[in-house]
């Protein structure tokens, strides 16, 4: 499998900027900052992966904790999670107005912390929503409490040494302001500036000034409503997941993420005083003022323009720099700090044990992570999130049985709040523990009140395991409540295409992926699925719906690899041979040598039915260097399928299916792979 839009099996990943907060209601007062001290102070910048285009800030809260803040100049107001304002005995206040998103609005919850230290500052009375959805709770193995905005940088000339990773905070009289530079005005919510930008697409040039957030958050350079309209000549328009605060990921359907943007490509902007090299694509959100995003922001300054640079945000001079930085250049452990960090502090304490194990994983010291997990488990045997954490260690490991033992130590809601419910029943049914999987399934939701928030989630598992006992016709009705409870006509679709094609109902498979291709064209698996079940009198109709699709996208967002195989499966060599020539090129050239691209190589190659051999041989070596792998796994199952070695073939799947037990296509493949290959000869 070639994933190259990983938050399609799970959006644990968030691409899109989570900042883009716009200015509440109501009048926001900023932090107030205890004078009497230094006029200066600096703090490392702390990354959860090297070169990751997000920062974070380590701040003093009170009763002594320290805890990361990601740096957000494109958010007005800070955020805290919901359980560090717990922790610190945080007083809401009530709904303070309204935080506007990438993905939505959602009310803003006010709290105001006493005090934080911010390296060798202290301020007073620090405003937060709590709790705002969209906010992850961990970057990496870096555990975030929350987000730092405008109430606290406005205070003083900011500086972003981003090659050093350093930041470095002053007071207004002790900053000369840097003459070249460009205006900067703050409205008491963003960072604003001007910018020319240079865009070409072929031989139409453009150039342009306009007004844009400086936005730490924020990835890229991105144009909102008004501000590409000098740039629609040089545009193309798709769709594309777009993610942001206001978007809560466990309830929101992954189609409802798509938004209709058009993007630009740059190939310079001015600003800072610099004239920076921009090889890449703007995104222009909301070109056709179908939303109310220019509320929130006139566009995006964001870390791609300024990675290289020191950037100063000197709000009191009203003046915007990019600098070369002073300093060596830095690679920050940030990981291996926070490990060493928790070991100051707690020192063996078990209840750090699952934090230890999260970041001895993240430096890839598995068998570290797995002592850690062990000793907290001695010491703290019912603690939920521990066990997860050893049953995942387990999985990873291929030791199902001891995987599904410690799971099935937790009760139905401790595995739901570890995101884990789905997995371990499918788990069992992998395992053929069916009926096992079947009855705790159901008692799970006998046990919920008809309005619980996870109805939806408790459903889909039911569904899941009903199917593995063969009784699809409940397992689809368990579906259509489970999508009444998520309030979502898109919920679902694969699992429903999987039930009917299981049933021998072709057309009724079909539609649902019919339905999925329109709505999510950038998931190529559907257009694959809908191939192999297509037969000659839906050829055309075929591909009709896949051209519709393709055209619906960003050229480079197409998923060349699924479009080869469906057209392959549908006897459109021509088609097909295009595509997979396409993606390859796109999707694994430009690869290093390494279990990736061997991957790559692999799955393109078994799509095309070509080097099989060649195939095999990649694949082998790719599975040595990562066997709990499940998208090599996947690949390995096409290979030994395309060759004809059917036991082989189910063996790889229900592998794959064993490390993704909670996702629809690894479940799918797994059973397709086992029908298609019952009929298909041994290799010799």
């Amino acid at each position: 499998m070639n994933l190259r839009f990983p938050w399609l099996v799970g959006l644990c990943g968030l691409f899109g900027s989570p900042s883009l907060v716009a200015a509440p209601i109501g009048e926001l007062k900023p932090a107030e900052v205890v004078l009497g001290g230094p006029e200066s102070t600096e703090l490392d910048l702390w990354r959860p992966w090297k070169d990751a285009e997000k920062v974070f800030v380590m701040v003093g809260l009170p009763g002594g904790s320290q805890e990361l803040f990601m740096v957000d100049t494109g958010a007005s107001v800070s955020v805290i999670s919901q359980a560090v304002a717990d922790r610190i005995g945080l007083t809401v206040d009530g709904e303070r107005g309204i935080i506007s998103g990438l993905s939505g609005t959602v009310p803003w919850m006010s709290a105001r912390i006493p005090r934080i230290q911010l390296g060798e500052f202290q301020l007073n009375g620090v405003e937060v929503a709590v709790g705002v959805p969209g906010v992850p709770e961990h970057a990496g193995a870096l555990p975030v409490a929350g987000i730092l905005g405008n109430n606290v940088w406005s205070n003083f000339v900011c500086v972003l040494d981003y090659p050093a990773d350093v930041l470095e905070l002053h007071l207004a009289t002790a900053w000369r302001p840097i003459r070249r530079s460009s205006r900067l005005v703050f409205d008491g919510a963003q960072f604003l500036t001007l910018a020319r930008v240079d865009a070409r697409l072929g031989e139409e040039r453009v150039r342009a000034d306009v007004v844009l957030e400086i936005d730490s958050g924020a990835q890229d350079l991105i144009l909102a409503g008004e501000s590409g309209r000098a740039f629609v000549d040089v545009s193309t328009r798709g769709v594309e997941p777009v993610v942001g605060l206001g978007a809560d990921l466990d309830r929101l359907p992954e189609a409802d993420l798509l938004k209709v943007t058009r993007r630009v490509p740059v190939t310079r902007v001015r600003t800072g005083g610099q004239r920076v090299p921009y090889d890449a694509q703007a995104r222009w959100l909301d070109s056709e003022g179908r939303t109310d995003l220019v509320a929130a922001t006139p566009g995006l300054l964001g870390y791609a323009v300024y990675a290289d640079y020191r950037v100063v945000l000197d709000a009191p001079h009203q003046r915007f720099s990019l600098t070369r930085s002073r300093r060596e250049p830095r690679d920050f452990e940030a990981v291996r700090a926070w490990l060493d960090l928790v070991r100051e502090r707690h020192g063996d304490d078990p209840a750090y044990a699952a934090v230890r194990a999260r970041l001895l994983a993240g430096l890839d010291d598995l068998a570290g992570a797995r002592a850690e997990v062990d000793r907290g488990l001695q010491a703290r045997p019912d603690d939920p999130e521990l066990a997860v954490l050893l049953a995942r260690v387990l999985r990873h490991d291929g030791d199902h049985a001891g995987s599904l033992a410690a799971l099935g130590r937790l009760t139905p809601a401790q595995l739901m709040e570890e995101d884990e419910w789905i997995a371990y029943i499918n788990s069992l049914v992998l395992v053929g523990r069916i009926d096992e999987a079947v009855t705790a399934a159901q008692a799970a939701v006998d046990a919920l009140d008809v309005v619980h928030v996870d109805r939806g989630e408790y459903l889909i598992a039911v569904s899941d395991a009903l199917v593995g006992a063969g009784r699809t016709s409940e397992a689809a009705a368990q579906l259509d409540e489970a999508g009444l409870a998520s309030q979502s006509r898109s919920a679902h679709l694969l699992r429903r295409a999987r039930i009917a094609e299981i049933d021998g109902d072709r057309y009724g498979a079909i539609v649902p992926l019919q339905h999925l291709i329109r709505i999510l064209p950038i998931d190529g698996r559907p257009m694959w699925l809908y191939g192999l079940l297509a037969q000659p009198p839906d050829h055309a109709r075929y591909t009709s719906d896949v051209t519709a699709a393709l055209a619906r996208l960003h050229p480079g967002d197409e998923p060349w690899d699924f479009v080869g195989a469906g057209y392959a499966a549908v006897g459109d060599p021509e088609r097909s041979q295009e595509a997979l020539r396409a993606g390859y090129a796109r999707d694994c050239e430009a690869l290093p040598e390494g279990a990736s691209r061997k991957n790559c190589d692999a799955w393109y190659w078994a799509l095309g039915g070509e080097r099989l051999d060649d195939a095999e041989r990649r694949i082998t070596e790719a599975l040595a260097e990562a066997p709990s792998s499940a998208a090599f796994l996947d690949t390995a199952a096409v290979v030994a399928l395309a060759a004809g070695r059917r036991d082989e073939a189910i063996a790889h799947a229900r592998s794959a299916a064993l490390q993704l037990p909670d996702d629809a296509y690894t479940l799918w493949q797994l059973s397709r792979v086992s029908r298609a290959t019952l009929a298909a000869p041994e290799s010799p």
